[in-house]
């Protein structure tokens, strides 16, 4: 499972969405949410200290937006 973090008045997180879209399509059996901390109900882990933060099965793989070599390299693992 991906989460993605990330807020409304973060710089990249409109291209965190883009790539949100681009994981999903081309890896389809991947779950991938992207969570928006400026929710008053979502908790934010106490590992997240940025948006947008890329969380892979429990384990950041990213803070900031990756390069796409970057994602395939993670799902590779």
């Amino acid at each position: 499972q991906l989460k993605i973090y990330v807020r409304t008045q973060c710089t990249g997180c409109a291209e965190a969405h883009n790539t949100a879209n681009h994981i999903q399509q081309n890896y389809p059996y991947l779950s991938v949410e992207v969570i928006d901390l400026d929710n008053p109900a979502v908790i934010v882990p106490n590992n997240v200290l940025a948006t947008p933060t890329y969380v892979l099965d429990d384990k950041i793989v990213s803070l900031g937006n990756p390069d796409y070599n970057d994602i395939a390299e993670w799902l590779s693992e």
